[in-house]
């Protein structure tokens, strides 16, 4: 099964192997590794509102990305989840890309400053958009996974961008109450909500950044 990290990276990764949701991708790509991390139970957060790492096990999970992440993580002393999510040590981009351009899924392009990764197969984006928007029109049961993806896509504000097709034409009002009414449960479920809190945050803070940027 594709890894939670590979899937995003499927579904922020445009048929031209032009970027979705450019400046928040690395962030989107993170966050997901350090949730399937998080359900592994290779690392658990400290409570509180700006919850730190800390590793549990650092034994490699034979998943690249994993491995990349948690392997710097061991260099780290508690970071702070939300300082994670921009570090270029933790940008597993061309790591997931290479594994997917290997399998056939799309092409490495590089050119004078980017990589871009343009389709080639598409057979699991395919399927994945499919069961998502199964997932959004209700008629398929939300897995752990399938939560994860839609609740950091609704924590970038571009799950309607995304998933245009997919939910029907819902507004993102729709859609943000779509994903919320979700219902999984897990064992680890207080946890991965600790984790979204935290993502919802440091991605508010993200975009606040981007967008002062942009307008000085």
């Amino acid at each position: 099964m594709t890894s939670i990290p590979g899937e995003m990276f499927l579904l922020l990764t445009h048929e031209s192997g032009r970027q979705e949701a450019t400046q928040y991708r690395r962030q989107a790509l993170v966050a997901a590794v350090l949730t399937e991390l998080l359900l592994r139970e290779r690392i658990a957060l400290t409570e509180g509102r700006s919850p730190r790492v800390d590793v549990l096990d650092p034994a490699p999970t034979g998943v690249a990305e994993l491995d990349q992440v948690l392997a710097h993580l061991t260099t780290l002393r508690s970071p702070k989840m939300g300082s994670l999510l921009g570090k270029r040590d933790c940008d597993v981009t061309e790591t997931i890309g290479d594994a997917f351009a290997a399998a056939g899924e799309v092409r490495r392009k590089d050119g004078w400053f980017l990589t871009s990764w343009p389709a080639g197969s598409s057979v699991l984006e395919a399927e994945l958009r499919a069961r998502l928007g199964a997932v959004l029109q209700g008629t398929r049961r939300a897995s752990l996974q399938d939560a994860v993806l839609l609740e950091i896509l609704k924590a970038l504000r571009v799950g309607q961008r995304i998933l245009r097709e997919e939910s029907g034409g819902m507004s993102r009002r729709q859609l943000d109450r779509t994903v919320e009414a979700l219902d999984v449960d897990v064992p680890a479920a207080a946890a991965l909500r600790r984790m979204i809190d935290a993502l919802n945050a440091a991605m508010a803070t993200t975009a606040s950044t981007t967008t002062m940027a942009g307008g000085s």
